[in-house]
């Protein structure tokens, strides 16, 4: 039965043709091309615009900006999205000594081993979450002493960025007057609009210019 089963096995056909198998692969290999030139100029692009966003937005304080074809035709907007801040602890030893004696019900103290025995000093994780997630809130390096009433500055805490500023595209939609903004994108594509203008390296070649009779220039 093993015999038979080895026969029927080596007589059944391939599942996919050579010619299937090529047309995929050439359809892959040929994508990965495309994707490579257009991931790479994208991110230039994007690195581009930033810039010019985060400097518009310094002079004039614009954050949103149309998107057009060069005819002018409105596919979309770019708008810029401000960054976040957080409290960070810089100088962790300047931020304890503060803690230790501003709260010292927080204060913790560990011996720390092997030998020479040493006391380092801490501070309760639970009460350092809190005390930055106050300062992030405020946006600035100081508490709130609830006790005493006083606004206290925390030495070795800064508010540092904690993401990048950024932006995002947004196409338009489809109405009962317009087009959808990616449709008019694809469209403005295949009329070979914009391939010289956002992928020079895969736009066609220009058409040569004709040549010039001699005898007309003479004339």
């Amino acid at each position: 039965m093993s015999a038979e089963k080895s026969t029927e096995q080596a007589a059944e056909a391939p599942k996919y043709s050579a010619e299937q198998i090529r047309s995929a692969t050439t359809k892959e290999a040929v994508l990965k091309a495309l994707l490579d030139q257009v991931d790479t100029a994208y991110k230039v692009a994007r690195t581009e615009v930033q810039a010019m966003l985060d400097e518009q937005q310094r002079t004039t304080g614009g954050t949103k900006f149309d998107a057009s074809l060069p005819d002018g035709t409105k596919v979309g907007d770019v708008r810029l999205s401000s960054g976040e801040a957080a409290a960070k602890i810089l100088d962790e030893r300047a931020f304890v000594e503060w803690a230790h004696k501003t709260f010292p019900s927080e204060a913790v103290t560990r011996l720390v081993r092997p030998v020479p025995a040493r006391l380092v000093k801490g501070v309760q994780p639970r009460f350092v979450t809190l005390l930055l997630e106050r300062m992030t809130a405020a946006g600035k390096a100081q508490v709130h002493n609830e006790e005493t009433g006083e606004i206290l500055d925390v030495p070795g805490v800064e508010i540092k960025p904690s993401r990048a500023r950024t932006h995002s595209v947004n196409f338009t939609r489809e109405s009962k007057v317009k087009r959808a903004g990616r449709e008019l994108v694809a469209e403005a594509w295949r009329a070979g609009i914009l391939a010289p203008i956002v992928l020079p390296a895969l736009a066609p070649p220009a058409a040569p210019a004709a040549p010039v009779d001699e005898s007309e220039a003479a004339a």
